[in-house]
């Protein structure tokens, strides 16, 4: 595999990172603007939205990883 493309990769990966990080935090949003009750929904929603962070930091890991690698 090329340079460039193990570039182009980790550059997919990082817009993938962004677009995450921005629907978790509209759903943030949106969950502390809602009507919800506290509860187990609630809960649920919230460790949706803190996996979601979670996923989008590996892969964000996962790209700079990708890069250094290159980079040798």
């Amino acid at each position: 595999m090329k340079k460039n493309d193990i570039y182009d990769i980790a550059d997919g990966l990082t817009n993938y990172t962004n677009q995450l990080d921005n629907i978790t935090e509209l759903m943030l949003i949106n969950l502390n603007n809602s009507d919800i009750s506290k509860g187990n929904e609630l809960d649920h929603l919230y460790f949706l939205v803190d996996y979601a962070k979670q996923i989008s930091n590996d892969l964000y890991n996962f790209s700079n990883e990708i890069i250094k690698d290159g980079a040798k």
